[in-house]
């Protein structure tokens, strides 16, 4: 049975792109070595907290969408990112429990990497069509 699982962490603002680039690939690591897959990861960026925390007013948020089929090493994740003093937050969700209410009551939910997927498409599909369109329109043009 595939479970899917939402990791949401806070970074110190302080920390430029590339170190939060370079620690999320650090637990992505660890998340996929108890054979997980990882299948979208959102950086979101600086943005303001609701309360302060260590001082700090804003944090640099990730956002992480994982599926297993087995056990995944979320004790070991959660237990480096409690080590870590440049993660001010986490926060790990099991969210298929979500998914499975909500086709039961009949609502298609839709992940981020699907939305994406599906706005792609329906990119594609606008440029054929204006495409298809374009060679009718010289034709009534030119018959004018």
């Amino acid at each position: 049975m595939t479970r899917t699982y939402e990791l949401v962490f806070i970074v110190e603002p302080r920390q430029s792109d590339d170190e939060v680039q370079a620690m999320t690939e650090k637990y992505l690591a660890v998340v996929t070595s108890g054979g997980a897959t990882i299948k979208y990861v959102d950086h979101w960026g600086k943005r303001k907290l609701a309360y302060p925390i260590q001082n700090f007013n804003e944090g640099k948020y990730v956002v992480v969408y994982v599926t297993a089929d087995g056990k995944v090493p979320w004790p070991d994740v959660e237990r480096l990112m409690m080590q870590d003093e440049k993660i001010l937050r986490h926060l790990v969700v099991r969210t298929d429990e979500d998914l499975k209410r909500a086709v039961r009551g009949k609502i298609q939910p839709k992940m981020p990497w699907e939305t994406e997927e599906e706005k792609a498409r329906e990119e594609k599909a606008r440029e054929e069509k204006a495409r298809e369109e374009s060679p009718e329109e010289k034709g009534a043009s030119s018959a004018a």
